[in-house]
């Protein structure tokens, strides 16, 4: 599949870019507001570099992967779609849920693909966890706890990494950063979407929040999510405790595959490396094709956009917001 990127920050020059050449497909076309960093790149992959956006989604490509600032990506999304283009489109799909249902609407209506980047997908911690969920070996499940967290300097002087400081261009700090990762997990693991929705975040009132901790409620399982930007040792694992055993995902959030998973004090199996991002483009190429993938799917980012926002609200009123 030929690809066109737009955005060439560090997420998507490190793991990404390499992942899609290293998928066996072609990055055709790139678009970035740096000239000097977007030749840098096309000659890299022996692509083609655009300085205006209408020219790459008018190239030779199939689809589109979107890694430019959130607030962005609504833009950049509807253009792609707009212009025939499918899209893999990072994560959060946009900052408010309105604009993540015009982009379902439109991909729909074009009979085109729309995937969102949430890579903790492809840890097969996740699918083993999921597993052993349905099989029922746990016994009656009602909470779950999963957090993803860091200690974090703002002081950045990266040029690719400071919008993540604007809070216009970010809509949220670490909720955005990491939590959107940890609330699509339990999504994906449950099957499911929360009915509703109750949070604390710190600062009460800024956009940027340095920890948040969100409780969903899937009508019978309740489950807490945690992200943060002050933890120095930061317990980045996911837990599920039923009436018959606990499973322990130890240490899976991140951006390798790593940690493991002990059910009860039993180790079930260990991860000592790789990367997800390549599984990912290969579940989104299969998904293109009209595969079986569990990438994933517009809906899925948009109702992790409702989720977000039902969360901030209820921080500042203190009281529980419903989603369904």
């Amino acid at each position: 599949m030929n690809f066109g990127v737009i955005g060439l920050g560090n997420h998507s020059i490190n793991r990404v870019l390499p992942a899609i050449s290293r998928s066996g497909n072609r990055i055709k076309s790139v678009f970035s507001r740096s000239s000097e960093k977007g030749r840098r790149i096309a000659d890299t992959y022996g692509s083609k570099y655009y300085q205006d956006l209408g020219d790459l989604l008018r190239s030779d490509i199939d689809s589109v992967y979107i890694a430019s600032p959130n607030s962005l990506h609504f833009e950049h999304a509807k253009r792609s779609l707009e212009s025939g283009k499918n899209v893999l489109l990072e994560k959060p799909m946009t900052l408010n849920s309105g604009d993540s249902q015009k982009l379902c609407d439109l991909a729909e209506r074009n009979g085109l693909k729309l995937a969102i980047g949430f890579h903790m997908r492809f840890h097969p911690a996740l699918d083993l966890a999921k597993e052993i969920l349905e099989s029922g070996k746990l016994g009656d499940v009602t909470f779950m706890s999963g957090g993803w967290s860091s200690s974090y300097s703002s002081r950045s002087s990266d040029p690719d990494r400071m919008w993540w400081e604007t809070p216009e261009m970010v809509g949220g700090g670490s909720v955005m950063g990491t939590g959107v990762h940890v609330i699509d997990s339990m999504n994906y693991i449950l099957s499911s979407y929360p009915e509703t929705v109750h949070a604390t975040r710190l600062p009460e009132r800024e956009i940027i929040d340095s920890t948040s901790h969100i409780v969903l409620n899937y009508g019978g399982r309740i489950a807490s999510v945690l992200s943060s930007r002050k933890i120095l040792v930061p317990d980045n694992s996911l837990y599920i405790f039923g009436e018959d055993s606990t499973l322990e995902c130890q240490g899976i959030f991140g951006t390798e595959i790593r940690g493991k998973v002990v059910e009860s004090g039993k180790l079930i199996k260990s991860f000592r490396g790789g990367s997800p991002y390549v599984e990912e483009i290969i579940d989104f190429v299969r998904l293109v094709s009209g595969g079986k993938s569990r990438i994933a799917r517009g809906r899925d980012g948009h109702e992790v956009v409702r989720i977000v926002e039902a969360s901030i609200s209820s921080s500042i009123t203190g009281e529980m917001a419903r989603l369904s």
